[in-house]
């Protein structure tokens, strides 16, 4: 005796490789959106700061991150569970408000490259390219984010937040 599978077995299984079709192609089709998270992360005086910059292309640059393993937790609540790579790190600074989490990071993450700002070989003022994303660390936790026609300017003054931009405008989104 040959046993049928029930209607409603391949109806459910036509919904699913449905919706599983609909998922991949607006992955694919999405929007090229760059993404700015800035974080209070350290001490409570919060003058503590950390920003992620997650470029269209999904390249991570983290700028900073702050003065000990906070950031870790900020990192933890932002990227995806299965993310374990920041392509690149960023210190406006060798203070440890700037970099004393560097290492927390260094363990948790594979981190390709840390780059120090500030220095005689990059000096303040450097521009930095990654993608179509230009960074230009103008000093200690003071820098501009560009994105095709828009500019974001973070400093400690900047809310924290995430902010999103399509390249024509920035908004923010939390």
């Amino acid at each position: 005796m040959q046993y049928a599978l029930p209607r409603s077995f391949y109806l459910t299984l036509f919904l699913i490789f449905i919706a599983a079709n609909i998922s991949v192609y607006q992955t694919i089709l999405a929007p090229r959106v760059l993404e700015v998270t800035v974080f209070e992360v350290g001490k409570a005086d919060g003058k503590d700061g950390a920003t992620l910059v997650r470029a269209p292309s999904g390249a991570s640059i983290l700028i900073d991150t702050g003065s000990d393993a906070s950031i870790l937790r900020a990192l933890g609540m932002t990227l995806p569970m299965w993310q374990r790579r920041i392509d690149e790190i960023i210190l406006t600074s060798s203070a440890a408000r700037s970099a004393g989490g560097l290492p927390e990071v260094q363990n948790r993450y594979h981190v390709s490259n840390v780059m120090r700002i500030g220095n005689l070989s990059t000096p303040y003022g450097s521009l930095l390219t990654f993608d179509d994303v230009h960074i230009e660390i103008f000093a200690h936790a003071t820098f501009s984010i560009s994105y095709g026609a828009t500019s974001l300017d973070i400093s400690s003054s900047t809310s924290k937040g995430v902010y999103t931009s399509n390249g024509k405008t920035i908004i923010k989104t939390r």
